[in-house]
């Protein structure tokens, strides 16, 4: 008889844990992972980063169709924003959860979801080494199963016909134990190797005009590289090509590169710069004509200077910097192989940078 109740305890045992991995597998099965990308260190939702348009759109056919069962409350979204690209933990907060806040605000535009059916987590550390990303899961409901008691009930019943003693008691609570425990194993081991698409390092690129040079009859251009996680360096050319009559005239070709330090987001709000001035120039104006000699006019300077963006791509800039430029110049008589008058040599001090500056932000891959 005792043999015969501890293999029905074993067979009891196999039921359950047949029966609890099955449930934990049907319930991974039912389980939709999302992940959105993000910049190092910026908290913009980029759609068109990787593959960020691609994500998106399986996240709305899944809200589409389960929005009735979300809407009610029965299957919340579930949002985990990570952030650890950042140099303290309250950057990286922050970043998470303006991050999170981003993607939300998305399907609180597009489908009508309000703040009461998420359930979001922000995180200080990286995700299976992902620095910058935003994790959406919908959790499924499993399909319900059938119910098959009837061999449940006969075991039962055998058990019940004869008393248990103490060691087939604990036989029990160690198999109950030890199945919980491998299912909470698993669980969490299945759920750290969710597959996470490459993340492809991108560089910041814009390209940009100035208006107050335009304003002055100058043309411009400009782009400005990422050359650090805070750094860019802008390389603009001012050409000035204009021959207004014999009496005046104005051809100039200038270089004012600048190295950029951002305080916050590389290509976004705040930032310092040191640039270096060089310029070519033949000007006439009345009665002489000035003209560079020997060297072109060499200057540097510090500016400061704030870019707001205008949506995901484009953007307004302003920029004021002062500094130093030296000018050697030769002075001609303003006629036809005019006589040179005199050279000179001018220190100047103050304003060396203007902009009020249109620009278009894109990203490249490394």
């Amino acid at each position: 008889m005792q043999i015969r109740n501890k293999l029905l305890v074993i067979l009891l045992g196999l039921f359950i844990t047949g029966k609890t991995l099955a449930q934990e597998s049907q319930s991974l099965s039912a389980e939709r992972t999302i992940v959105f990308k993000f910049l190092s260190g910026k908290d913009v939702f980029w759609s068109n980063l990787n593959d960020n348009a691609n994500e998106l759109n399986r996240l709305n056919m899944l809200i589409d169709e389960f929005y009735s069962d979300i809407i009610s409350g029965q299957m919340p979204v579930y949002v985990d924003g990570y952030c650890a690209s950042l140099p303290t933990k309250r950057e990286n907060i922050r970043t998470a959860f303006l991050r999170a806040n981003r993607v939300k605000s998305e399907l609180i535009i597009r489908k009508g979801l309000k703040e009461k059916h998420f359930i979001t987590k922000n995180y200080v550390t990286d995700y299976n080494g992902h620095k910058d990303i935003v994790i959406v899961t919908i959790r499924i409901p499993a399909p319900k199963e059938e119910q098959h008691t009837e061999p449940e009930q006969e075991i039962e019943q055998e058990i019940n016909a004869e008393p248990i003693s103490e060691n087939q008691q604990a036989i029990i609570s160690v198999a109950d134990t030890a199945t919980i425990e491998e299912s909470e194993s698993q669980i969490a081991s299945k759920h750290q190797e969710a597959i996470i698409p490459q993340i492809t390092a991108s560089r910041y690129i814009a390209i940009k005009t100035n208006l107050a040079a335009w304003a002055g009859t100058m043309l411009n251009a400009a782009i400005d590289i990422q050359a650090g996680k805070h750094i860019s360096v802008e390389l603009p050319v001012i050409w000035c090509p204009w021959h207004i009559g014999d009496s005046r005239s104005v051809r100039m070709l200038a270089f004012q590169p600048e190295a950029r330090w951002w305080l916050s987001q590389l290509g976004q709000g705040h930032f310092f710069g040191v640039h270096a001035s060089l310029a070519w120039y033949n000007v006439k104006w009345k009665n002489d004509r000035y003209q560079n000699t020997g060297r072109p006019l060499l200057g540097a300077g510090l500016s400061y200077g704030y870019l707001l963006p205008l949506g995901d791509r484009w953007a307004s800039e302003f920029t004021l910097g002062a500094g130093y430029a030296n000018l050697r110049y030769d002075t001609y008589y303003n006629i036809d192989d005019g006589a040179r008058i005199n050279t000179r040599t001018k220190n100047y001090w103050g304003i060396t940078r203007i902009g009020i500056s249109v620009a278009y932000r894109f990203h490249t891959n490394k």
